[in-house]
């Protein structure tokens, strides 16, 4: 009897750990990032080839996540000094943390893209352009364009 209770006590204790590992996934998505870099990475090994920050107002991003909705503001110069929202886009996202992806449903155009995440912790997210297709090192496989958000 004893057993029984402690095999149950433990099961319960592995399952609910289990579904706070999945809030917290979710969670660290959930916030306000700012772009802050592009970085060319290694497909061999992921050591970094090129980085450079975000300083240029046309170049600047913010992505804002909450619950299933996203929106993303693109920044453009107004040449007074001040940088001002240029385009904003909306729609709903999901994150599958075992393909470590994003699924973005612009409400625009209704067609989802992807973008792979490289790494997310709390306060930074990688997030990996598709379209980039170039062997910066010249080693024979292609390398990653990745974005670097801070919170």
């Amino acid at each position: 009897m004893k057993k029984l209770i402690l095999f149950t006590l433990a099961s319960l204790v592995i399952i609910s750990c289990r579904k706070d590992d999945d809030e917290k996934s979710e969670s660290m998505i959930v916030g306000t990032w700012t772009l802050t870099k592009n970085q060319v990475m290694s497909g061999k090994d992921n050591s970094i080839l090129f980085s450079e920050a975000i300083t240029d107002c046309p170049d600047k991003r913010t992505y804002l996540f909450s619950e299933n909705n996203y929106t993303i503001n693109s920044f453009k110069d107004n040449f007074t000094g001040s940088c001002i929202i240029d385009d904003t886009e909306n729609g709903e996202f999901n994150y599958d943390e075992n393909q470590k992806q994003i699924t973005f449903k612009s409400t625009r155009t209704n067609n989802p893209y992807t973008l792979k995440v490289n790494s997310v912790t709390n306060d930074e997210l990688q997030l990996i352009n598709p379209l980039y297709y170039y062997d910066v090192d010249n080693d024979g496989i292609n390398d990653k364009f990745v974005m670097v958000l801070n919170k």
